[in-house]
């Protein structure tokens, strides 16, 4: 009996596999070419090059991103391709190149531009659509790209430097890693009373307003190195970074890739990568510096002819306060075990947790929650943070691994849906990649569970999802923080101490600014978060006329008031365009922040309805990419006679770095919440192993 059990067993393990095998077999007969044959399906790939060139001039960067597709087939393509941005990018333009022609994309309602594109397609014109799934997830749609005829877009997009543990750091996301979709999720809500928010309605309207708009996601495209060769991406990503300064720089660094600097004056230097061209499989972070002392508020501002200013003032918090009092804390650690933390990730949440448990005060408690398909926990009640207790949790800890999908929900319910005994502070702790397509449910569910807890969200990987993270630190009341686990082991722990000692108090709280006489208007955000040390908060705003004044903000520090006053001049005859389109994006992302919060907690109770019809005029009016509006460009001439006998073909992405195979299973990116293959291989494995055990019970009697 136990001989057949093992068979069925060994046969289920064969036929999991047999498609990862398929395409491994696949894959080593292609290898240097750009075409695939996965589940017996033939693919087609496009071939890319991108280009960054970055201009930073004091913490307002502006990027020119030149994406090169090409068509190496014997017959015209359609190609697409999925891509990130910043999270905080304001896209404001898109120009097309394809033969001799330079379109200049226009700006359209997304159901529009769609159309557009279609139509454009259809007649066998060169097309190129941009849009926007997140704040940081794009595609990019190729029309009729012909054989020796490659289309290039040239996308530009502005955004601020944030000043962070005391230096400015750049981010240019280059991969957007795997996504795991809960099952239901992108399916339209159960309808409710139209007269609490009329988006909840039922019938066609449901699929345009509401939570649906938000859950959706693009197809994943196959990735080098798992689905197709890794031949097929190599090194084609290249980079002109200039770095201008008002004061002298200081120290100028990257952690993620060698970099060649080239320095042109004391408050200039150049970059480009060490290697010319590299792969795009991790995120590119810039860290500088400069050498004199910052004051502790700076503002810019634009005066726009016919319509007004625009301003953007950074506040950062005084040196570190200590505290008046000592408040017993439940620190919750929150574990992201699923399938694509295996490997590196998860072994640098452990050195984490080594830190953070061993920093744990005697009056504190603490808890250790992991979830993968589902959450289970170290401990049924908060333990006090003795010696004992913080040994086991390290053995707990060092004993987990990562596998199966990503159901962040009930991780999230079995964190904050106990109470808070009174008198403690609730600290939620957050180690994760991000690696999800359900984020609107994930930020609903903690505005509704949070209560009075603050919850810390920290980054592990090369490539994670910042628009999840950064979302989860600013809706928790904390802070966000990434580390990077490929490096190495040293350089690890080093980072995982740094980070753990950060889990304190906020060092301003009930944060106010008040204008004087200044004529300022349109504030974002409209409620000021708290800020803790290395923290820093940028306000934008508008103003009616130039003006000279003096504001101040006032806020509480550790049981102390605290005071900045500063002299500015709005309107000062500087020229920074920028600075208004990043108004409207700050505008945009606080109207998206609601739409993401539970209808009963919004200013106004407003709808969704309304939220999008904001955000639509937003994206048209300052020619913005939102999630209601996109960049078409269409050529003027016909490049193919025979736009029906196109195929579809992807860009392939690479394998982000330290990320293992088992997050990129079919499963995890159709949509259906069922466990990733490393997960079913466990099961079966331990399915056997209970077999074995109870036969041998049997044998015993």
């Amino acid at each position: 009996m136990l001989k057949k059990l093992c068979w069925v067993v060994a046969v289920a393990v064969w036929l999991l596999l047999r498609p990862v095998a398929a395409v491994a077999d696949a894959a080593e007969g292609i290898a240097g070419s750009i075409e695939a044959e996965i589940d017996g399906e033939r693919v087609l790939l496009a071939a890319l090059q991108s280009r960054y060139e970055v201009t930073v001039r004091g913490d307002v960067v502006n990027v020119a991103l030149t994406q090169t597709f090409s068509n190496p087939y014997d017959r015209p393509l359609n190609a697409r391709y999925l891509f990130p941005l910043n999270k905080d990018a304001a896209v404001h333009a898109m120009t097309m190149f394809v033969g001799n022609e330079v379109i200049q994309a226009q700006i359209q309602e997304k159901q529009q531009a769609q159309q557009t594109f279609n139509t454009a397609q259809q007649a066998g014109k060169a097309a190129t659509l941009l849009t926007q799934h997140r704040p940081n997830m794009f595609t990019q749609k190729v029309a009729n790209l012909m054989p020796g005829e490659p289309i290039k877009t040239v996308i530009e997009y502005s955004h601020l430097v944030p000043k962070v543990d005391g230096a400015f750091e750049l981010v240019v996301p280059m991969v957007v890693g795997p996504r795991f979709q809960p099952a239901g999720a992108g399916q339209p809500p159960v309808a409710v009373s139209s007269s609490v928010d009329d988006a909840h309605t039922t019938g066609a309207a449901s699929a345009s307003f509401g939570q649906w708009v938000l859950e959706q996601l693009p197809s994943y495209p196959p990735a080098a190195g798992v689905h197709v060769p890794s031949q097929v991406v190599e090194e084609r990503v290249s980079l002109a970074l200039t770095l201008e300064t008002p004061l002298p720089l200081g120290a100028v660094r990257s952690d993620t890739h060698p970099l060649h600097v080239t320095d042109v004056s004391s408050t200039q230097v150049d970059i480009q990568f060490a290697a010319g061209q590299v792969l795009d499989n991790r995120d590119f972070v810039l860290r500088y510096q400069m050498a004199a002392p910052e004051v502790a508020a700076g503002l810019l501002s634009h005066w726009e002819s016919g319509e007004g200013g625009y301003f953007s003032l950074l506040i950062e918090p005084p040196a570190e306060v200590p505290a008046t009092a000592v408040m017993p804390r439940e620190m919750v650690f929150l574990l992201d075990c699923s399938g694509s933390m295996n490997g590196a990730p998860m072994q640098a949440s452990k050195a984490f947790m080594l830190e953070a448990l061993q920093g744990l005060r005697p009056q504190d408690t603490f808890r250790i929650i992991r979830f993968s398909d589902v959450a289970t926990e170290f401990s049924s009640t908060p333990l006090p943070a003795t010696r004992l207790n913080i040994a086991a949790g390290i053995r707990y800890t060092h004993s987990l691994f990562g596998s199966g999908g990503t159901m962040m929900t009930s991780g999230i319910r079995q964190a904050l849906g106990s109470a808070v005994p009174e008198g403690v502070i609730r600290n939620v702790v957050f180690l994760t990649d991000g690696y999800i397509g359900n984020e609107a449910s994930v930020l609903e569910l903690v505005e509704n569970l949070r209560g009075d807890a603050r919850l810390f969200a920290f980054g592990v990987g090369a490539g994670v999802n910042r628009y999840l993270l950064s979302e989860l630190g600013r809706v928790g009341h904390g802070f966000t923080r990434y580390f990077d686990p490929t490096r190495d082991a040293e350089t690890t722990q080093q980072v995982a101490t740094q980070l753990a000692t950060r889990l304190h108090t906020p060092v301003l709280t009930d944060l106010e600014i008040d204008w004087g006489n200044l004529p300022v208007s349109d504030v974002l955000p409209q409620r000021l978060p708290d800020l803790y040390a290395g923290e820093t908060l940028r306000v934008s705003g508008r103003f009616t006329q130039p003006a000279a004044g003096t504001f101040q903000i006032n806020a509480a520090s550790r049981g102390q008031r605290a005071q900045i006053s500063r002299a500015v001049h709005l309107g000062d005859g500087e020229q920074r365009p920028a600075i208004r389109r990043l108004w409207a994006r700050a505008s945009i992302a606080e109207h998206m922040h609601s739409f993401i919060t539970p209808v009963r907690l919004r200013p106004d109770m407003v709808s969704n309805s309304t939220l999008q019809a904001v955000v639509t005029e937003l994206g048209l009016t300052y020619g913005l990419s939102t999630r209601w509006t996109s960049f078409v460009a269409v050529s003027r001439r016909v490049y193919n006679d025979t736009p029906a006998n196109s195929v579809t073909g992807q860009v392939a992405v690479p394998q982000v770095a330290g990320v293992s195979q088992l997050a990129y299973s079919q499963p995890a990116m159709t949509g259906f919440g069922t466990p990733e293959p490393g997960m079913l291989l466990g099961l079966l494995t331990a399915l056997l192993a209970l077999l074995t055990i109870r036969h041998w019970r049997k044998t015993r009697v």
